[in-house]
């Protein structure tokens, strides 16, 4: 091609773009490219900010946050429990959902879980995050049909926990079968306050207020020992921890058979089968106590008071109680 054959050629092509330039459609993108695009410093540090939070976004949507959570609350294999869970996701506020947590008796049935919570839901604390940390930590889940509410922080020679329950279905329970046979009913709510040295019961700190209402135990066996049937409308176990001792001012089970109150104090050990009990009780049957169950507390080590009362020390460990 010669010379102003290509000038020629070229001469077009310029024509035809000016023309296709000056559709109002193109025309009008053009001027939109133009405005949104950066064209500073400032505008172009927006859109690496931009990136940078679309990065971060699609990182945490894509991020194996289940495994992690799995491998960061596994025991390992020489405790006594595993951990296992399902359904995990991140929400926008960094806050983990679980669908089910469940706490397992390593080499028992799977299905007797020691521990089975539902749409559980933690939240760390951004402040922590900050400073390399999550605590301290908001927990809630929806447990036995209750719900449970738990603020806790954990350090590496420390912890500080608290949590409130509601509405507790302990038929529901079955980490009972474990050891237990028989029927159980009942609701329990309660408070839990505690603060100390994991590694060092001495150093707890704290309070305890549980309740139950319309408990009751049919049908029931223990190691093989039939336990006659008990129903209590009202039970209470409030106390107060200090420095590893548990003193319990406030014990008491209203029931339709027997009737228990008591005080005394504990003394948290480790492991906790070793917690030393110094306990005193009177039991007070019903003028209509089933006979079955009247031999049975003839058969409990104690005094028997004049107006049928039993009064019995309680001493011994959680392990190996002893009564006189």
């Amino acid at each position: 091609m010669s010379a102003p054959a290509a000038g020629t050629y070229l001469d077009l092509w310029r024509a035809r773009l000016d023309r296709l330039g000056a559709s109002p459609t193109l025309a009008a993108g053009t001027r939109l490219v133009r405005r949104v695009a950066p064209s500073a410093a400032a505008p172009l540090a927006l859109y690496a900010v931009y990136t940078l939070l679309l990065f971060v976004v699609f990182l945490g949507a894509t991020f194996p946050h289940e495994a992690i959570l799995r491998r960061a609350l596994d025991p390992g294999p020489a405790a006594p429990i595993s951990v296992d869970l399902r359904g995990v996701s991140l929400g926008w506020t960094l806050g983990y959902t679980i669908d089910e947590l469940r706490i397992l008796s390593r080499g028992a049935d799977p299905t007797l879980p020691v521990l089975d919570a539902t749409h559980v839901y933690a939240a760390p604390s951004i402040l922590g995050l900050l400073r390399g940390r999550p605590f301290p930590l908001s927990l809630a889940a929806s447990l036995y049909g209750g719900s449970l509410e738990a603020t806790t922080d954990l350090g590496t020679d420390a912890y500080d926990v608290h949590a409130k329950v509601s509405g507790l279905d302990v038929a529901r329970y079955a980490g009972l079968r474990l050891f237990l046979e028989g029927t159980l009913q009942g609701h329990v709510n309660g408070s839990v306050e505690l603060s100390g040295n994991p590694t060092k019961p001495m150093t707890t700190n704290g309070t305890l207020d549980l309740r139950a209402t319309d408990l009751a135990l049919e049908a029931g066996k223990l190691r093989g020992i039939t336990i006659p049937d008990l129903h209590f409308p009202e039970l209470r176990l409030a106390g107060t921890i200090k420095s590893g001792r548990v003193e319990l001012p406030d014990l008491s089970a209203r029931g339709r058979e027997v009737s228990v109150t008591g005080t005394g104090t504990l003394l948290l050990s480790h492991p906790l089968a070793a917690t030393l009990i110094n306990l005193d009780l009177t039991i007070t049957p019903a003028p209509d106590l089933p006979d079955n169950l009247r031999l049975a507390l003839n058969l409990i080590p104690g005094e028997l008071t004049a107006t049928g009362e039993k009064k019995l020390h309680l001493t011994g460990t959680f392990a190996q109680p002893k009564a006189k």
